[in-house]
């Protein structure tokens, strides 16, 4: 009991700490905690250790605001980074140090989140824990080393407002490594909803409001609302989709049939969908590198080349042992990098299809 009342303790003071915006140290064998704040010595020591020879400070403008943009067979009104859907792509060599000044010309609070990399705390945009979020009219300005090469994002952190277009692409190239003549495309894959009759915010209120008045559990989704269909789609509305009954996992759905509660009025990759999609002219013959990004709010992707099988190189950053494969599934959040030939005459698809739904 007394070693229940010591965990409990420290529980109570890691909470505590976190609240306040401080980093916890949990001495082991100790029942007792070191506060660490941003501007202590620690902190100020590990971003020093991670300092390489000729490392750059790259120097960045967000300017959150709302705009209209084309999404392809439609143009809707919504909010984004420098008005444009997914916003300025930041690319940077490990050992660099980003420094980001965001602007919030938004009616509502923002923070930015720098999504998988590692990075100092304050810096890490989670409103209310690690950063008072911008009010209105404010800016701030984000600055850390970016240490591991690969492909991140970066995007709001505060409510729904990453289901609108306020993220974009963060790629860190590897410093160690010679320059390669592989293009480079990044591809952020979106489910979408701002500006086709619904706010996300009017979304959420008004799912939650169903499920209070239904006594369902959250993410039963019932009915439809505004173009966004829930717990349709290739499913049809069954039990299953919303969550009820058998998860149908089998070779074909490895995630099952339930894998996502909404289907959306629109799936993009960067910024467009499949009635208008961007096209990346390269030479014929020539290896390129997509960097897959998942930005979507409730949406796997499954993904495939049309011109031939995709050899994954590197999964959430990192690289692996290179695996070939005709197609992938991408969770929220999730990347993956992927090298794939381009035809020697032609255009060839690069497909993204809501895993479990028609989109």
């Amino acid at each position: 009991m007394r070693r229940r009342k010591i965990v409990v303790s420290l529980v109570v003071v890691a909470v505590l700490a976190v609240v306040s915006g401080v980093l916890v140290w949990l001495l082991p064998g100790r029942a007792s905690a070191q506060l660490i704040g941003p501007r202590a010595p620690a902190v100020a020591q590990a971003e020093a250790a991670r300092a390489v020879a000729g490392a750059r400070t790259v120097d960045v403008t967000l300017i959150a605001t709302r705009t209209t943009v084309a999404i392809g067979g439609r143009t809707v009104e919504t909010w984004a980074f420098n008005g444009t859907v997914p916003g300025p792509t930041i690319r940077v060599a490990a050992g660099d140090v980003v420094r980001a000044r965001v602007v919030n010309q938004l009616t509502a609070p923002l923070t930015v989140h720098w999504h998988g990399i590692a990075l100092r705390n304050d810096m890490d945009g989670v409103p209310g824990l690690t950063q008072a979020p911008m009010a209105p009219g404010a800016d701030f300005t984000y600055q850390f080393t970016a240490p591991d090469p690969g492909t991140y994002f970066y995007h709001s952190h505060v409510g729904t407002q990453l289901d609108r277009g306020l993220y974009g692409a963060l790629i860190v190239d590897d410093r160690g490594q010679p320059s390669s003549p592989t293009p480079n495309i990044p591809l952020l894959l979106d489910d979408w909803l701002d500006g086709t009759g619904q706010t996300p915010d009017e979304a959420l209120k008004q799912l939650q409001s169903m499920n209070m008045g239904s006594g369902s559990m959250p993410g039963m989704y019932h009915g439809s609302m505004g173009g966004m269909d829930m717990g349709s789609g290739s499913s049809g509305g069954s039990m299953s989709s919303m969550g009820m009954g058998s998860s149908g996992v089998d070779a074909d759905h490895p995630l099952g049939t339930d894998t996502a509660d909404l289907t959306y009025p629109a799936y993009l990759i960067n910024g467009r969908s499949a009635a208008a999609p961007a096209v990346y002219p390269v030479a014929a013959g020539q290896q390129v590198r997509l960097r897959l990004v998942n930005a979507g709010a409730a949406t796997p992707f499954r993904v495939a080349f049309g011109g031939g099988r995709m050899t994954v190189v590197a999964t959430d950053g990192y690289p692996v042992t290179p695996v070939a494969t005709d197609s992938l599934l991408i969770g929220m959040g999730e990347r993956y990098d992927v090298l794939v030939t381009a035809p020697a005459t032609g255009t060839v698809p690069l497909v993204a299809a809501a895993e479990g739904r028609s989109g």
